[in-house]
């Protein structure tokens, strides 16, 4: 069972991911570089750490040891990594191609969270799961295709599709390991991260052409205000998903990011782009319900455990 704690963290990270898709849609029209928002992102993000711990609301550690700095310091370039993956996905084989391959993560990551992480492979019940929110992802891009086919599946799109895939599921593991080698509150974990993750993306700019960073900014308070909305939900977005990897299993977390990445779907398709098909709808809801179906797989060793007291 997940404590009161652990679920309070999953609540705030469903709203924040639930609501950056929003607001990135809305910030990337006054700033159409990618880059230069996820610049400014990261840097809000270190700096509402920083102002906690100066105003005594968290206390962190702001010169962590050799080890750890090189640890954060490798998982904001695994972040970064797969973060341009991403973009390179959606451009190369489209939203829809993303979202079945993003739904077929959790194969892979609960193969690994059995053979790195020492965790026992899914159960009956969280097997259905997994494999129920991938069919309903599926069955929802198949009847979307049919008046919005956006899927490309060329030499250049597979290639991006295999690197994107390895390169999540690596993800997912590898910063799980480094959370549970390198103890650290979400905060601390929060700042380390972003801070170099910032300091890679600012130093990425540098090659681009400053006439293509900004739309004309004259008299637009409403975007600047959703580009400072965008900063403020994506720090607690990303202080949510790094106090979870600590809670919870690495399979877990990826069958949560679908269920989230579903969920954000299901209001666009309701709210912002209402559609009239209720099939659509409707499969997005299952496969939101399948993913909050999951639980996680205990460790191997508590598992013996635990089949030893009930057979005493």
């Amino acid at each position: 069972m997940m404590e009161s704690k652990t679920k309070g963290m999953v609540v705030l990270y469903t709203a924040a991911s639930s609501m950056m898709l929003v607001l990135n849609k809305g910030a990337i029209t006054l700033i159409p570089a990618p880059g230069l928002l996820l610049a400014l992102q990261l840097a809000a993000t270190v700096l509402l750490a920083l102002g906690l711990h100066f105003t005594g609301r968290a206390t962190l550690n702001l010169r962590p040891a050799r080890p750890v700095a090189i640890a954060y310091s490798t998982v904001s370039c695994v972040f970064l990594v797969t973060l341009f993956a991403n973009i390179k996905i959606l451009e190369h084989a489209g939203v829809n191609a993303f979202i079945i391959v993003r739904s077929c993560t959790p194969f892979a990551v609960c193969v690994l969270d059995y053979l790195v992480m020492g965790r026992k492979l899914p159960n009956l019940r969280s097997t259905l799961s997994i494999c129920t929110t991938a069919l309903c992802c599926f069955m929802y891009i198949r009847m979307k295709s049919a008046s919005e086919a956006d899927t490309e599946w060329g030499s250049s799109s597979m290639f991006w599709v295999c690197a994107w895939y390895g390169l999540f599921v690596f993800d997912q593991v590898f910063i799980k390991a480094i959370v549970d080698k390198y103890p650290a509150s979400g905060w601390e974990r929060t700042l380390y991260q972003n801070f170099f993750a910032f300091v890679i993306a600012a130093s990425a700019l540098v090659f681009q052409p400053p006439t293509t960073l900004m739309a004309d900014t004259s008299d637009n308070s409403l975007g600047w205000a959703v580009v400072l909305g965008s900063c403020v939900i994506g720090a607690l977005l990303s202080y949510a998903g790094l106090s979870l990897r600590g809670d919870i299993t690495a399979t877990m977390f990826t069958v949560l990011g679908v269920g989230c990445k579903m969920f954000s779907i299901l209001l666009n398709e309701a709210f912002l782009q209402p559609t009239s098909d209720r099939r659509r709808l409707l499969f997005i809801a299952l496969a939101v319900v399948a993913s909050a179906l999951y639980q996680q797989a205990p460790k191997r060793a508590e598992r013996k455990a635990q089949d030893e007291a009930s057979n005493v």
